[in-house]
């Protein structure tokens, strides 16, 4: 109990999910929180999971490569990983990973996230079926 309220998964809108990271982060909790949304996302048929950094000071380079894979597993549900609140300390482990980013959505801020997505679901027009 007390670890789910250490990363609490919440809905933010219909279809995005929030993590809100606070403290230190290892690759022991990592592994837990990967599961804990992972599931999440499944069972909410969330689109969008915003894993939020804010909290987060300093990673280490192997903590840095588990969130990395979380976005790339969040992918193969067929959601939509975004990093917000990324500390400079953190920033720069990613780089010296040389994690290529450039399809990973990454905010500043959790708002702007979640207009990113509120946007990006309001232009996506629902698929139509036509029977022959």
């Amino acid at each position: 109990m007390i670890r789910e309220l250490s990363t609490p998964i919440i809905e933010v809108w219909d279809g995005v999910l929030t993590l809100p990271i606070v403290g230190l982060v290892d690759s022991v909790r990592t592994a837990e929180i990967m599961d804990n949304l992972l599931t999440s996302v499944t069972r909410t048929r969330a689109r969008y999971a915003i894993l939020d950094l804010t909290g987060v000071e300093v990673v280490d380079t192997g903590t840095a490569g588990h969130l990395i894979g979380m976005i790339q597993a969040i992918r193969l549900l067929g959601a939509e990983g975004i990093l917000t609140g990324i500390h400079p300390t953190i920033a720069q482990t990613i780089v010296a990973l040389g994690v290529d980013l450039a399809r990973v959505a990454v905010f500043a801020k959790l708002r702007d996230a979640l207009k990113f997505c509120i946007v990006q679901m309001s232009q996506r027009k629902p698929s139509t079926v036509t029977a022959k």
